[in-house]
C-alpha cells in the first residue's frame, strides 16, 4: 500500500499471479459503521484492522461512545444514530445526520451485527442502515458474521438490510447460507473472513511460561451456573496436579459481560484478571501462555496467529466455522457437551499434539489471512466503481 501525493494507491502482487496490480488513485470519504465504542477488543481490532488497510481514505467513525473511539483511532467520530422518536431532535442525531451526507460511501462491520440473540441489535443496525438508504449512500457490508436468527422479525429486518448494500462480504461460510435461506441471491454474496486476520503483528522474543493458563469465557443462555461449575473443579485439577497458573481474559470491561463468569471462578480457583486494552496486548499476553481455552470469538483468533494450543468451546456457528474441517475440529467442545471429563481428555490430546497443533493454527491462520485480504481487494472495487 502506497500513497501517491493525495491519493490513494494499493497493489496486490499475491504470490503464484504475476499480474499487473490493480491500483485505484482514489481517496473518498467513508463512513464506517459498528460495535464500536463499546469496550470490547474483538470489535475495535477489527476496526483497526479496516481503518489500516484502506489508510488512504478519510473515515467517519459512528460508535457508541465517540470521544473514546476518537481518543483511540485519532479518526472523525459521531455518535450511532439511537433509536427513538425522541432521539430525533437530539444535537447527536443532527450531528450524525450531517456526517453521513457528507460521506461517499458507508461500511458495515464486521462482526457479527445482525443476531437476534438480543432481538434489539436487529433494529439497531437495521435502523442506522435506513439512513445510509434514506441519503442514497452506496454500501459496503464488510466481511460481517450473520445470525443465529430465530425470529420472523428478526430475519426481515436482516433481509432488508443486506438487501440495501451494493456489495455484501460476510465472514464464514453459515453466514452466507443463512443469507441465501433469507432470500438474497447467493453469487451476490462474497465469502471471506474476519477483518482481524488482517491485523499486523510485530515479531517478537517473548517466551511460553509453562503450565500457565489463558481462560476466556463468557455468559451464555442457561450454562452460566454450568460453566463455572466445571471450571472449577477442571482448574483446581490442574493446579493440584500440574502446579498450573491461571489468567483469565476479559474481552470486554463492561461489568455484567464476561465478570459474571469470570469473578467466580477468581475467587475460587485463584489466578489473576486481564482486561486487555486492545488486540495487541492480548497478542502479546497469549505468546507467552502454553495452553488457552476459550469462547470469545477473537480471543480464538488470537490464538490461531499466536499459534496458542487452544481448546475451543462452541456457543455459537462462528466458532465452529474457525475451525471445523481442519485438524483442529477434534479439540472443540460444544457447550452442550461441555465437562470435566471431555475438558481433561481435550487438554491431555492437546498436550501429546502440541507442536503439530501449532503449525495445524499456523496453516489455518494463513488461509483465513488469505481470505481476509479478498475484503481488501472487493472493497478496492467498490471504490473503483464509486469513482
Amino acid at each position: 500500500m502506497v500513497r501517491q501525493g493525495d491519493s490513494f494507491c494499493i497493489q496486490w502482487k499475491r504470490e503464484g499471479d504475476p499480474s499487473n496490480p490493480s491500483c485505484y488513485n482514489i481517496s473518498m470519504k467513508i463512513g464506517i459503521i459498528g460495535n464500536y465504542g463499546a469496550t470490547n477488543v474483538g470489535d475495535d481490532a477489527i476496526l483497526s484492522s479496516i481503518l489500516k488497510a484502506h489508510a488512504g481514505h478519510e473515515f467517519t467513525v459512528f460508535s457508541a461512545h465517540p470521544k473514546d473511539t476518537e481518543k483511540k483511532f485519532r479518526t472523525k467520530t459521531v455518535p450511532l444514530f439511537p433509536l427513538g422518536f425522541r432521539s430525533v431532535f437530539r444535537h447527536g442525531f443532527r450531528q450524525s445526520i450531517k456526517a453521513l451526507r457528507a460521506v461517499d460511501g458507508v461500511i458495515l462491520g464486521g462482526g457479527g451485527l445482525f443476531q437476534d440473540h438480543h432481538l434489539y441489535a436487529c433494529f439497531l443496525w437495521a435502523w442506522q442502515l435506513f439512513w445510509v438508504y434514506f441519503f442514497e449512500k452506496p454500501l459496503f457490508i464488510y466481511a460481517t458474521g450473520v445470525g443465529p436468527l430465530h425470529s420472523w422479525l428478526g430475519k426481515k429486518l436482516t433481509a432488508w438490510a443486506y438487501s440495501r448494500a451494493q456489495v455484501i462480504a460476510v465472514r464464514d461460510e453459515s453466514s452466507r447460507r443463512l443469507l441465501k435461506s433469507l432470500g438474497l441471491t447467493e453469487g451476490e454474496i462474497h465469502v471471506t473472513s474476519d477483518p482481524v486476520f488482517l491485523f499486523h503483528v510485530r515479531e517478537s522474543l517473548a517466551e511460553r511460561q509453562s503450565r500457565l493458563y489463558m481462560i476466556s469465557l463468557r455468559p451464555w443462555l442457561s450454562y452460566d451456573s454450568k460453566i463455572i461449575a466445571i471450571f472449577t473443579e477442571i482448574l483446581l485439577r490442574l493446579k493440584t496436579e500440574k502446579d498450573a497458573r491461571f489468567l483469565f481474559v476479559s474481552m470486554q470491561e463492561i461489568k455484567e459481560s464476561d465478570y459474571k463468569i469470570l469473578n467466580p471462578l477468581l475467587k475460587k480457583t485463584g489466578g489473576e484478571l486481564f482486561v486487555p486494552g486492545n488486540f495487541s496486548e492480548l497478542i502479546e499476553k497469549l505468546r507467552t501462555a502454553e495452553f488457552a481455552i476459550g469462547m470469545r470469538f477473537h480471543f480464538l483468533i488470537a490464538a490461531l496467529i499466536t499459534q496458542t494450543p487452544v481448546i475451543p468451546i462452541s456457543y455459537s456457528p462462528k466458532i465452529d466455522t474457525l475451525f471445523d474441517e481442519t485438524p483442529m475440529e477434534r479439540y472443540k467442545i460444544p457447550i452442550g457437551e461441555l465437562s470435566v471429563d471431555r475438558l481433561h481428555e481435550g487438554l491431555k490430546r492437546l498436550s501429546v499434539d502440541y507442536n503439530n497443533v501449532k503449525v495445524y493454527e499456523k496453516a489455518r491462520t494463513y488461509v483465513l489471512r488469505d481470505r481476509a485480504e479478498e475484503s481488501v481487494r472487493l472493497f478496492n472495487r467498490f471504490i473503483g466503481d464509486m469513482g
